[in-house]
């Protein structure tokens, strides 16, 4: 049985995460209201606890927070030809904001530049 959400968006944004805050960079591949992909190299094992910075479109940056539910490291001068070179995140902290874009993403919200 498929796990993951069916509603999930694909959008490449810059994404800044860490344990204690967020320092490593890497990029969404895949959103949705609970989770999101982050393409990297510096991986964290499962079940740790990431803060997050979601830069959107227009640059504002979003405070998250996440849990790694999995996580494939590849080498770093590999990881532009690895489909699935990072980790795989439940969202357990997100804002009103990161709401509002998923809605406009999905198309829930019209006029939006996303």
């Amino acid at each position: 049985m498929e796990k993951r959400s069916k509603n999930r968006i694909g959008k490449r944004l810059m994404v800044k995460f860490g344990m204690e805050k967020p320092e490593k960079l890497g990029f969404t591949e895949d959103l949705s209201p609970t989770g999101l992909f982050i393409k990297t190299s510096a991986v964290f094992k499962p079940g740790t606890l990431l803060r997050i910075e979601l830069t959107l479109p227009d640059n504002r940056a979003l405070p998250m927070a996440g849990q790694v539910v999995w996580a494939k490291q590849v080498p770093q001068n590999l990881i532009r030809f690895s489909k699935k070179s990072g980790m795989g995140i439940r969202l357990t902290q997100v804002g009103d904001d990161y709401t509002r874009f998923m809605a406009a993403l999905r198309g829930e919200i019209k006029g939006t530049p996303y």
